[in-house]
């Protein structure tokens, strides 16, 4: 999966270096106004959609917005 999470300007790196920390994610690009593109590789699909919902739970997250999903 791939997604734009949205993090509140001047969080941007607290929510990164939470993510770093969950299994499968990467954060591939974060910008300090608050964006993040973050992928997660993981072979359960249960696993990549609890991750999903559990990043809005990260102080300093706004919103995410999935771009991509494969499952094979």
């Amino acid at each position: 999966c791939s997604l734009v999470i949205y993090a509140r300007p001047g969080k941007t790196a607290e929510v990164e270096k939470a993510m770093a920390g969950i299994d499968g994610v990467e954060v591939h690009v974060a910008d300090p106004g608050g964006k993040l593109v973050v992928s997660i590789d993981h072979p359960d699909r249960v696993h990549c959609s609890e991750t999903i919902m559990g990043f809005s739970a990260i102080p300093g997250v706004i919103n995410t917005a999935l771009v991509y999903e494969y499952h094979e």
